[in-house]
């Protein structure tokens, strides 16, 4: 196949791509908050069988499944899953934007909107690879399943029924994901797996209403309670309290540990991006990367309780509530997690504070030996010459992506994206750039000619 012809009808046709990709965008789909989501959903199936791509809607407990089917130019050829999401973040705070949220605008090269990057850029990239195959050389190298997730930014709580309920549909050779973006320092990211999460919330109930805090002397106040309970679960040593936390984390293996040190951990660029001058604990280099995704975390994300606005109010709440979350590393199992922690609470006396499980995701770990890893890493050598690809054993975020999912269907999966740096995901003024828009499509052609003849057993090794 004349991969000349490819890349250059992508090229050619790359301000019809922009245009898609800011119809999206201007499509709402806030999956919190049910707004718009099946309309988004729909206007992907429309582009999708414009190009080509036999494609519908498919029911899920919640928000509604993408799926479509694109056959491979000869027959034989392996099959590659790609999962993305096309849900997005609340726009929140408003007031912070410098345009409307929704409405795509162009400010230089960047293309400005909530899903710019997450996950509407990355997804259309695989849009536009297939339209330019059709167009050039009757369909793509590999016969390729799509699947658009529409609750991803909830956690896609009914992801695992629907995948468990259709694993002929899905049935496959590898799975791929594009979501987030490069490095701080504009180098693309490959990463091989991905961390679990457990989030619940902690509430305590005191009186019955709220009181003068006078009444303090006579009324217990939750939100010491709950701060108390806090303070079980954590020492300033950044240790985790609760027992048999890590009774399942595992070090790294050794081919997890030559990706670290080849990673090139860069210490000033990471402390910059982060915004802190030190790291948790005092690491530095490949230990401070190694922490990041091997180590679990307990985060406290929110707290509330009594009067929080201007001025003073000097009140006796008579409830609190806090928001925390845990990543968790390969092994551990949220509902494991979440057991531990409700004996923890009650040994400690605060079988007063309720957990309530808010969203759990299992932690993924795909093989580093894989021929689709292969295939990505020479596709982003490819693309993004002379720059080269990071390879994360695994990632710091959480989801049910192209790792879990492969995961899940017993084959290999990978995960990277073409959003740049500091795009400023899930905040204001959300941002895609043009440059990483067009050079996404031609990353996402580069990768599926490097897997037409991958279908064998996964021996590869990543050099």
């Amino acid at each position: 196949m004349a991969l000349a012809a490819v890349h250059a009808y992508a090229a050619e046709h790359r301000d019809h791509f922009i245009d898609v990709l800011r119809q999206l965008i201007r499509q709402p789909s806030v999956s919190s908050q049910n707004r718009g989501v099946r309309e988004c959903a729909d206007l992907i199936v429309r582009h999708m069988r414009a190009i080509g791509i036999d494609a519908r809607t498919l029911d899920t407990e919640g928000h509604p499944v993408v799926f479509g089917e694109l056959r491979a130019a000869r027959d034989g050829a392996p099959t590659l899953l790609i999962y993305n999401h096309y849900d997005v973040q609340p726009e929140e705070p408003i007031e912070q934007w410098r345009h409307p949220p929704f409405a795509a605008e162009i400010e230089g090269d960047r293309i400005i909107g909530r899903g710019a990057t997450d996950a509407k850029g990355n997804l259309v990239c695989h849009l536009a690879a297939a339209a330019a195959f059709v167009n050039t050389a009757d369909g793509p190298p590999i016969n390729l399943k799509f699947l658009f997730d529409g609750e991803e930014e909830s956690g896609s709580p009914s992801l695992p029924a629907f995948v468990d309920a259709h694993r002929e549909l899905l049935r496959c050779h590898f799975t791929l994901s594009f979501d987030g973006g490069f490095d701080p320092s504009d180098r693309p990211t490959i990463t091989l797996g991905s961390s679990g999460l457990l989030y619940v919330h902690l509430d305590c109930q005191g009186g019955t209403k709220d009181l003068h805090s006078a009444r303090a002397r006579l009324v217990p106040n939750p939100a010491w309670r709950i701060v108390w309970a806090l303070g079980t679960l954590k020492g300033a040593d950044e240790r985790i309290a609760i027992d048999g936390f890590y009774d399942d984390v595992l070090p790294p293996d050794g081919d997890e540990r030559r990706l670290l040190d080849e990673y090139a951990w860069d210490n000033a660029a990471q402390s910059a991006h982060l915004g802190v001058d030190r790291f948790l604990t005092g690491v530095t280099g490949t230990a401070a990367l190694e922490r990041l995704l091997f180590q679990p975390t307990c985060n406290i994300a929110g707290f509330r309780a009594g009067y929080a606005g201007e001025g003073t109010q000097t009140v006796l709440p008579h409830q609190a509530r806090a928001h925390l979350d845990f990543r968790l590393v390969w092994r551990q199992d949220p509902g494991d997690i979440l057991g531990k922690l409700e004996r923890h609470l009650a040994h400690h006396g605060y079988g007063d504070v309720r957990v309530t499980p808010k969203s759990m995701i299992e932690p993924s770990r795909a093989p580093v030996r894989s021929r689709v890893s292969l295939a990505v890493v020479e596709a982003a050598r490819a693309t993004y010459a002379p720059a080269a690809p990071l390879v994360k054993p695994r990632s710091e975020a959480s989801g049910r992506q192209a790792c879990w999912l492969g995961a899940r269907l017993g084959v290999a999966g990978v995960a990277t994206g073409v959003g740049p740096p500091d795009w400023l995901g899930h905040a204001p003024n959300e941002f895609m750039t043009i440059p990483h828009f067009t050079n996404g499509i031609h990353y996402a052609i580069n990768i599926w000619s490097r897997l037409e003849g991958a279908a064998g057993p996964d021996a590869a090794v990543i050099p």
